[in-house]
């Protein structure tokens, strides 16, 4: 039985703000979420939707052991790791490039322009290892059929626009154009950035060995929710959120997340022949043949 949650503020707006990129504690947590339900807020607003043993093992496993590989030392998380400062380079000289702090972090599937790389394109792991990556697009799939199941409104939107966008930068038949995968990153407060604007955030999470804590908490609202293997969270992430601390942890603990989106500009993205002619006549002013 799902039960319904209708959650008060505990923070006011101002005092949300004041968490962006700080690390939460279990004091934030006032109501703990670890059974199926669906949270709002007092006037109507969804705020998420949880459902335990959503995901088969075998998909989640599948997804895991095709995505894992991606996970890599990076400064590229910027607030959710805690802090967004300007890259200083070795000669002491500071970048116009901002970046965070090191956290285990990748990403699989397609990415579009930006400030670093002009053209859209498959992330280093998705061309690197491709065939490692279509062994993970039924586990995406089947969070994609989970996306329109619960939250339909959102995902008929998001669907739309991923019809709407050259299917070279879409993974499958789904909704989603990327996978973030984390692995022990406890992240600090922030609002996700660059996916579409108009979607659902989703969260999935793969854990071995023993860890306590690491709630997914939107601290707005004092909630957390407990996640545990097969589990599927669906939540607001233009919201505040982050994670509460890891706690009791063994020697061998590991919790993988993923997060699947739909990059908010990918539908802009050309065919790649397209791509590859732009980018050289931007670069050199001719083509090279």
């Amino acid at each position: 039985m799902v039960q319904t949650l209708k959650l008060k503020r505990v923070l006011t707006p101002a005092q949300g703000d004041a968490l962006h990129k700080k690390f939460l504690t279990s004091d934030n947590v006032e109501t703990l979420v670890d059974y199926d339900c669906d949270g709002y807020d007092l006037n109507g607003k969804m705020l998420f939707r949880y459902r335990k043993n959503a995901i088969p093992m075998e998909i989640l496993k599948q997804g895991v052991d095709a995505f894992k590989g991606s996970i890599q030392l990076t400064d590229g998380r910027g607030s959710a790791s805690g802090s967004s400062h300007k890259r200083v380079r070795k000669d002491g000289s500071v970048s116009n490039i901002t970046v965070g702090n090191k956290v285990l972090s990748g990403n699989v599937g397609y990415m579009d322009s930006g400030a670093m790389v002009h053209y859209c394109r498959k992330t280093a792991f998705a061309r690197d290892y491709f065939e490692k990556f279509k062994e993970g697009i039924p586990f995406v799939k089947h969070i994609d059929n989970l996306y329109k199941e619960l939250c339909p409104e959102h995902y008929a939107k998001q669907k739309a626009i991923a019809e709407g966008t050259n299917k070279n930068y879409v993974i499958g038949d789904t909704s989603f154009t990327t996978v973030t995968v984390n692995r022990n990153f406890a992240t600090a407060v922030h609002k996700d950035a660059g996916d579409y604007p108009e979607g659902f955030g989703n969260l999935i999470i793969y854990r071995e060995g023993h860890y306590e804590g690491s709630y997914f908490c939107l601290p707005e609202y004092g909630v957390g929710i407990d996640m545990q293997n097969q589990d599927v969270l669906f939540a607001d992430v233009h919201s505040w959120h982050g994670n509460t601390p890891y706690e009791n942890t063994s020697e061998d603990f590991m919790r993988i997340a993923f997060v699947m989106y739909y990059r908010e500009y990918m539908y802009q993205c050309k065919s790649p022949s397209e791509e590859l002619f732009e980018t050289k006549m931007r670069e050199t002013g001719f083509l090279k043949l």
